[in-house]
């Protein structure tokens, strides 16, 4: 008896913390799915010397079938990596998130439906910029801000996460759709 007592205390510790613990590596597992998508566009930028966009993918039932780019912000549609041009080549399709994650992307403000990298590795500018800036992308699930994650893409095209969830590179506190 005192041994099973003793099995449903640890029991009634450890289920909750196995939640949090799946919960935290899907979000680092989405992020750095991401992140794999966006480092293979601008790989494939470089190497075709050819613009790649990746972009948030279009859900329904001829999506398997067809990939298409969205014109949606919202990104837990999942995302394609594909050439640009008269005839795009689908390089890469990602599955939408699990769990109820989100995922958006901003540039200047703006909402995001893709990012194109041009064949020197850059992030191609906001159409009529002339400017390079960052991009950045916020990953969330249903326990809020503080466990979100920042994913931001430098006009370099380099891709990273934040080490630290709920803020961005620089420390500010992330805020979630």
């Amino acid at each position: 008896m005192v041994t099973l007592a003793v099995a449903a205390i640890l029991l009634a510790i450890a289920v909750p913390a196995l939640r949090v613990f799946i919960q935290n590596n899907r979000e680092d597992s989405e992020a750095d799915s991401l992140i794999s998508s966006l480092d293979y566009a601008r790989s494939e930028a470089v190497k075709r010397d050819a613009n790649v966009e990746v972009c948030a993918s279009v859900v329904g039932a001829n999506a398997a079938a067809t990939p298409t780019c969205s014109d949606s912000t919202a990104w837990n549609t999942g995302w394609i990596v594909e050439t640009t041009g008269q005839a795009p080549t689908v390089l890469q399709v990602k599955s939408p998130l699990q769990g109820g994650n989100t995922l958006s992307g901003a540039f200047n403000g703006a909402g995001v439906t893709h990012i194109t990298f041009e064949p020197n590795g850059f992030v191609k500018a906001a159409a009529g910029s002339g400017q390079y800036n960052t991009t950045y992308f916020t990953l969330c699930d249903g326990r809020g801000a503080q466990y979100a994650r920042d994913i931001e893409v430098s006009a370099v095209g380099a891709a990273q996460a934040s080490p630290n969830p709920g803020q961005t590179m620089t420390g500010q506190a992330l805020a979630c759709p």
